[in-house]
C-alpha cells in the first residue's frame, strides 16, 4: 500500500484554499472601502470646519450678514470640494443660521456627496 493523497483529496484541499483566499479578499476589499470612505468623510470634516473658521474670522470686522445661498469651489487636501451653504434668519434678529454642506468633486467633475453637512450660528455684530 502506498501512501500519499489521492486525486480527488487534493482537489478537495485546492477548493477549500480557493475559498478562503476568495473571503480573505473580499475582507481586505471591504476593509480598503471603508477606509477611503471614512478618509474622505474625514477631510470633508476639516474642509467645513475650515471654512466656517475663516467666516467667522473675515467676520470680525463687522460686516453684514446676508441671508441666502452660495456655492463655492475651494481646493484643499489634494482635492476640489464644493461647500453649498445657506444663511437663514433665527428667532433672535443678532443671530443667523448657516448650513453648510459639503460635497467632493470627481475628475469628471460631478459633485459626491454631501460628505458632511454642518450648522453653525453667526452673529451679527461678530
Amino acid at each position: 500500500m502506498t501512501s500519499g493523497f489521492t486525486l480527488i483529496e487534493l482537489l478537495i484541499a485546492m477548493v477549500v484554499l480557493a475559498i478562503a483566499g476568495i473571503i480573505v479578499s473580499t475582507t481586505v476589499g471591504n476593509v480598503a472601502s471603508q477606509t477611503f470612505t471614512m478618509e474622505r468623510r474625514l477631510v470633508a470634516h476639516w474642509v467645513a470646519e475650515d471654512y466656517l473658521t475663516r467666516v467667522r474670522l473675515t467676520r470680525r470686522n463687522g460686516s453684514e450678514i446676508s441671508e441666502g445661498r452660495d456655492i463655492k469651489r475651494i481646493d484643499n487636501g489634494g482635492r476640489r470640494w464644493e461647500l453649498r451653504s445657506e444663511i437663514k434668519a433665527t428667532n433672535h434678529p443678532m443671530v443667523k443660521r448657516m448650513e453648510l454642506s459639503v460635497y467632493e468633486i470627481s475628475p469628471e467633475g460631478k459633485a459626491i456627496g454631501p460628505l458632511d453637512s454642518q450648522s453653525a450660528f453667526l452673529g451679527v455684530h461678530g
